[in-house]
């Protein structure tokens, strides 16, 4: 009955049609267009400015490049969950650690630095590695030394290490044991320091041999009761480099050959005119938190950290307050209220220097002298933040 009824359907229309139907147009003596034929082809991406960085998501889809100035994505380099991306401070390479399986979740594991060109993304070498922890969200977890010829990977498998890397010949030169410490912290002159346990630094470079040469400093802080966060930063080209505790302490030294003392604490509330941040429990206060929480622009000297009100150990706490303080006054300089509660943040290190900031999902850029919101990226699950020169 269904069919039939369909039958009917069709030829009424075809009588409507043809009751209605135009005499046909004269032919005409022109051919049809032939269709273009579609060619691929590969795009090129422009030679890398200070205003762009790369995104790690959060969400383990790959890893977006965002231009600052026009706030639009680019292009994307497929990494899966807690891989770690670096630049070449040449800009000729991107690197990434990461860890695969032959069969997704499970198969053969392969450890490795790949090597990507800068203007085409294209896949250029595999680095093998003989092993590495997959931690994620620790920016430290690789280091590319200030030269652009050495990579340093942390791993912990099955003892605490630092895989040394030679980019140059993309191949591994040595595995350094660093028992009771972690990350890698690129300082300047090729040296690496990682934090300890025990409250100390352990610093890290290969002789004329390639040989490693391990120093340790004097214990400067209690990772028991005040610990130190893992993504705190250094200036690779110096070896400047600052460690924010929990409770918003400072400690500086310098990352080299030559190693250098640790300077006496300062406070960040202090340097806002407020009580030093306290450990005590059920004390409240500005403290600071997130995941990519302290940035620090070399030529200005200016430090960026990401605050909360909240107690002790609510140190996972996303920013909400912006806090920019003068590393060489200790003073504070600037606090603004962040709209959305901020996770990760990075600084570029050029004159005109951009804020990425990012969390929820969301990722806003900012002017780093005037705090003005430049543009903002919806859905773009940022995770951990690199930009040239850092």
């Amino acid at each position: 009955m269904i069919g039939l009824l369909t039958n009917v359907a069709l030829v009424a229309l075809m009588v409507q049609g043809s009751a209605g139907a135009q005499a046909p147009a004269a032919a005409t003596s022109e051919p049809a267009a032939v269709p273009e034929v579609e060619e691929s082809d590969i795009a090129t991406l422009p030679t890398m400015s200070d205003h762009l960085a790369f995104v790690m998501s959060a969400w383990g889809n790959g890893t977006r490049l965002i231009n600052g100035d026009t706030g639009k994505m680019l292009a994307t380099i497929h990494t899966i969950p807690l891989s770690n991306v670096a630049i070449d401070p040449r800009r000729r390479f991107v690197y990434v650690a990461e860890s695969i399986w032959t069969k997704g979740n499970r198969g053969t594991r392969q450890d490795m630095v790949s090597v990507y060109d800068a203007r085409t993304l294209k896949l250029l070498h595999e680095i093998p590695l003989p092993g590495r922890l997959l931690t994620g969200n620790r920016v430290q977890n690789l280091a590319i030394s200030a030269d652009g010829n050495l990579a340093y990977i942390y791993d912990m498998t099955p003892a605490a290490a630092l895989h040394v890397v030679d980019l140059a010949r993309r191949r591994l030169v040595s595995s350094v044991e660093i028992p009771g410490c972690a990350l890698a912290f690129a300082g300047a002159g090729g040296a690496v320091a990682s934090l300890c346990g025990d409250g100390t630094l352990a610093t890290i470079r290969l002789d004329g041999r390639r040989k490693a040469v391990v120093t340790s400093s004097e214990p400067f802080f209690d990772a028991d009761n005040d610990p130190i966060f893992d993504n705190s930063v250094v200036d690779r080209s110096t070896g400047k480099a600052f460690f924010l505790s929990y409770s918003g302490l400072i400690y500086e030294t310098m990352i080299g050959p030559g190693g250098g003392a640790m300077q006496k604490p300062w406070s960040i509330q202090e340097a806002g005119g407020m009580a030093r941040g306290s450990t005590a429990p059920l004390t409240s206060g500005w403290l600071p938190g997130g995941r990519q929480l302290l940035s620090y622009h070399s030529a200005t000297g200016r430090l960026f950290v990401l605050m909360h009100l909240g107690e002790f150990w609510s140190h996972k706490a996303d920013g909400t307050e912006l806090w920019v303080l003068d590393a060489g006054t200790r003073k504070l300089i600037a606090r603004r209220a962040l709209k959305d509660p901020i996770t990760y943040m990075q600084v570029t290190q050029d004159d005109k220097p951009l804020l990425f900031l990012a969390g929820k999902g969301k990722m806003i850029v900012l002017d780093a002298t005037t705090y003005e919101e430049k543009h903002g990226l919806e859905e773009i699950g940022a995770g951990t933040i690199s930009v040239s020169g850092r």
